[in-house]
């Protein structure tokens, strides 16, 4: 663009060319970096026009031309910043969105914990390497009394306080999800029977540690949970189903209690 405003390109129109420089560069260089570059363009294009003049490469200019040339870029250079802005913050508000909805399609609202469809997919991606893992679904023993007795909201709590004891107890590696209404699974990677045993004893004694409170009075919570074997050998379909029947043997044994 210099060389064409030095010698004037063909027939004087040369500099005209100047006026695709500044949405090329908001979009090659984006809003602020092209702010940059093309104050620095102007500075340049201005200083080759006095040294057009001043040397005689090209005297086909009128006094007028390179002034009018240059507010012109300019005012174009100011139309293409807005719309550069603009449409950067627009874009930006827009992959904001994207990314929250995405989160919270793979979230349970009221814990906080990932829903079931998140869970299936995590397990499904571990499926496919063919690992062994242990699952563990737990219940909330007698959840509808606690509906009926103190309300829904205070099943509400009872829930979110499940939710955050659970999250206090997991390592790093494995993931607890709200698997629907009062139940909850827990994915513990690379975790064997013993493991797995260990950790949901955990649970029950943080349980036993910590009521939730209501009001004046304290609320015990128990669950009972049921452990199965996530492996090569055994789908997730299985091992989802053992640990089911697990939990209702936990149910009919008395509650508050894990079998395996």
């Amino acid at each position: 663009m210099i060389y064409l405003v030095l010698t004037g390109g063909s027939h004087g129109t040369g500099p005209i060319w100047i006026f695709i420089v500044s949405p090329v560069t908001f979009f090659v260089r984006g809003f602020k970096r092209g702010i940059i570059d093309l104050i620095i363009f102007v500075i340049c294009v201005t200083g080759a026009f006095y040294l057009s003049s001043y040397f005689k490469f090209y005297s086909g200019y009128s006094v007028y031309f390179p002034i009018r040339i240059i507010a012109s870029f300019i005012i174009v250079a100011l139309l293409s910043g807005f719309y550069e802005y603009f449409r950067q913050m627009y874009s930006h508000r827009l992959i904001e969105l994207v990314q929250k909805n995405e989160y919270l399609a793979t979230r349970d609202p009221l814990t906080n914990l990932p829903n079931r469809r998140y869970a299936m997919e995590e397990l499904e991606q571990f499926e496919a390497q063919q690992q062994s893992a242990s699952i563990i679904i737990a219940d909330v023993d007698n959840f509808k009394d606690i509906n009926d007795q103190y309300g829904h909201s205070v099943g509400d709590e009872v829930l979110k306080h499940l939710a955050e004891l659970f999250v206090a107890q997991l390592s790093e590696n494995d993931m607890v999800a709200r698997w629907g209404g009062e139940e909850f699974l827990f994915f513990l990677r690379h975790k064997n029977k013993q493991q797995a045993t260990q950790f949901a004893n955990d649970i029950h004694y943080a349980l036993s540690q910590n009521r939730l409170d209501i009001g004046v009075n304290q609320l015990a919570v128990t669950v009972s949970m049921g452990i199965s074997k996530l492996t090569a050998d055994v789908p997730i379909d299985k091992a989802m189903h053992k640990a089911d029947e697990l939990l209702y043997q936990a149910k009919k044994q008395g509650k508050n209690q894990t079998c395996v």
